[in-house]
């Protein structure tokens, strides 16, 4: 039997030479890669987020102080009283300025109604008359239905104008003695208030006479 014909000695470490030769050229080019990677920074172990300390929240930061339900009534009362007097001003005027038709009534209206309603769960609070506001509000969407261009135009609802003048008299007199039994009897905080509303109670008077309307 042949024996196999052995490579050639010189062939075998040539073969061997050059397989040297490729590995040595791959560690280098691994070798400069990884030095690059030292450069960027990319090979360095990755670091956990820095978290930055916050003081403790204080136990006082963006605390109001509380506002007393009186307070808060008397705010509601001085609102509703201030558009129910431009209420009972604009009426006796016939819904008008100057002899022209206007959206007054209808405002202050609805500015009346709003504050009524808002006041009843305050002043239940306090075990205080709701009816009154009720009364407002239910009162209000009438002046509002006859405040149009239309029927201010017209003259037919003029006499419905000064009764219902009448009628805002009456809630804000009634507003008024509220907000003096809130307050004990006592406008001392407000100088000239007094004054002031017997000066509108006339003017409204004298309007309500006739006089003075355009």
């Amino acid at each position: 039997m042949a024996l196999p014909k052995l490579p050639d000695p010189d062939n075998l470490f040539s073969a061997i030479d050059k397989a040297g030769s490729v590995i040595d050229k791959g560690l280098g080019l691994i070798d400069k890669v990884s030095d690059r990677l030292d450069k960027i920074g990319l090979t360095e172990e990755p670091r956990a987020p820095e978290t930055v300390a916050t003081p403790p929240e204080s136990h006082t930061a963006g605390a109001t102080p509380g506002v007393s339900d009186k307070d808060t009534l008397l705010y509601q009362l001085n609102h509703l009283l201030a558009v129910l007097s431009q209420l009972e001003i604009h009426l006796s005027e016939d819904c008008k300025i100057m002899g022209v038709p206007c959206d007054c009534c209808g405002k202050h209206a609805v500015q009346a109604s709003t504050f009524a309603m808002e006041t009843i769960p305050i002043a239940a609070r306090m075990d205080k008359e709701t009816n009154i506001y009720q009364d407002i509000a239910s009162w209000a969407p009438l002046i509002e239905e006859i405040d149009t261009p239309e029927k201010v135009n017209s003259g037919d609802y003029d006499e419905a104008y000064r009764k219902e003048s009448g009628t805002a008299s009456k809630f804000r007199k009634k507003v008024q003695s509220m907000i003096a039994e809130l307050k004990g009897g006592a406008d001392d905080d407000c100088p000239g208030c007094e004054e002031m509303r017997e000066t509108i109670s006339s003017f409204i008077e004298k309007r309500k006479r006739g006089g003075g309307r355009g």
